[in-house]
């Protein structure tokens, strides 16, 4: 007793205000920011064959109590996953391009004898400036050949290690290359059980191939999966002009990747006479960027031209395959407001949006303790749901006449 008279008032009013301060944040967080991931859709096939078979989606998801804020979660994604050293043996296999290009894609099968049920392919294609080495690209592929299937990367014109032949580069709107390696990959294995996974910017880039080649897509792939993709480009783009993390550290970051990118293959690139090179290398955002390089370069008048091409908001009706939207409110670039929620809602959509409230963009992150990790919360519906449909993929398949619409009810009301 005659320790507790010796502490004084201030010392017990600061210690009580930092425990009620803890004990408030402990109940935002389990009851506000975890939750459960709320799945739109008004195609019931979808919807039985998440909640039958991809059971991650059952449980809330706990981010990371350091990192839980969006832009937090879409800054430290790249850093708490593997390191840049550590390297996947991936096989690598060059892919000529019509127009004298060349791509890299890179391959890692599992091993058959630990594999029960029919293979599978995995179409994985990267975001922006992202390749197969990239820390979450490495742990999607680590988590598809761990779900029993096989993982090809493709890694865009540039990069990968596979240096340009031709003044071009890639764009968010044109799937060019993209139909060109399905082609070869359909060469390669004719008949083959095959889905694409398309993250950020690789996943807009699928989303327009589905878009420009209907059939082609409804005979190859069985469905696809769209992880923090920009459905939306031109309030995304406007998003990321938001001060201060998104437009300071987001869009700078990106702005300068791409500024390095376009300055190692400068020689090459700088035969063509649509651009002023000393004007691209002082752009500060993308849309600076975008205006001076990638408009020019696929022959739009402007950026905003650009990016009302790559939208894909607007045509998720001619989706011809099942194709999952996975997508946090919080990602800083596509926030729930510009996420086609109602068009997956709309009846006969072939459109399912799985929304976590939060998660950044490519972000995920969980556990405890900010340490390094190869599997986060991404990584596991990732895993879970490349298993699902391995095994039951063709569970969720059907012409849009066939699907049985008849409930358009969701978990959640149209935005």
């Amino acid at each position: 007793m005659q320790y507790f008279e010796k502490i004084s008032e201030t010392t017990i009013l600061v210690s009580a205000t930092a425990a009620s301060a803890v004990a408030v944040i402990a109940v935002y967080y389990v009851f506000t920011v975890s939750q459960k991931p709320r799945i739109h859709t008004s195609n019931n096939r979808i919807r039985n064959f998440l909640q039958d078979r991809v059971k991650t989606l059952d449980d809330k998801y706990y981010p990371s109590i350091y990192f839980w804020e969006g832009r937090l979660q879409s800054v430290m994604g790249l850093r708490l996953r593997l390191s840049p050293t550590f390297k996947l043996p991936y096989r690598r296999e060059i892919v000529p391009l019509s127009d004298g290009g060349e791509v890299g894609i890179d391959f890692m099968e599992p091993d058959e004898k630990n594999v029960k049920g029919p293979p599978l392919k995995v179409f994985l294609l990267p975001g922006l400036t992202s390749s197969s080495q990239t820390s979450y690209i490495k742990t999607l592929a680590m988590c598809i050949l761990k779900a029993g299937a096989t993982v090809i990367v493709f890694n865009h014109r540039g990069l990968g290690g596979v240096p340009i032949k031709t003044p071009r580069l890639y764009s968010a709107s044109n799937c060019d290359d993209v139909s060109e390696v399905v082609a070869y990959l359909k060469k390669k294995y004719p008949g083959e059980r095959m889905i694409a996974i398309g993250t950020s910017m690789g996943g807009m880039v699928f989303c327009q191939y589905i878009i420009q080649n209907p059939e082609e897509a409804r005979e190859t792939f069985i469905c696809a999966m769209a992880i923090s993709i920009c459905w939306d480009a031109v309030n995304g783009v406007a998003n990321l002009e938001k001060p201060f993390v998104n437009h300071y550290i987001i869009n700078y970051g990106l702005t300068q990747n791409l500024k390095f990118l376009s300055r190692k293959y400068r020689e090459v690139l700088e035969v063509r006479d649509c651009w002023d090179f000393n004007k691209i290398l002082r752009s500060t955002n993308l849309r600076e960027f975008d205006s001076s390089f990638t408009a020019p370069q696929f022959g739009f008048p402007s950026a905003l031209d650009y990016y009302k091409s790559a939208n894909i908001v607007d045509d998720t009706e001619k989706f011809t395959i099942p194709v999952f939207g996975f997508s946090a409110a919080d990602d800083p670039m596509q926030p729930i407001e510009c996420l086609p929620i109602e068009q997956a809602e709309s009846p006969g959509s072939n459109l399912a949006m799985i929304v976590t409230m939060r998660g950044g963009h490519l972000g995920f992150l969980e556990g405890p303790l900010p340490l390094r990790k190869p599997f986060h919360y991404l990584e596991r519906v990732v895993g879970d749901f490349v298993h699902a449909v391995r095994l039951y993929g063709e569970e969720m398949r059907g012409d849009k006449e066939m699907n049985d619409n008849s409930n358009t009810n969701s978990t959640c009301n149209h935005r």
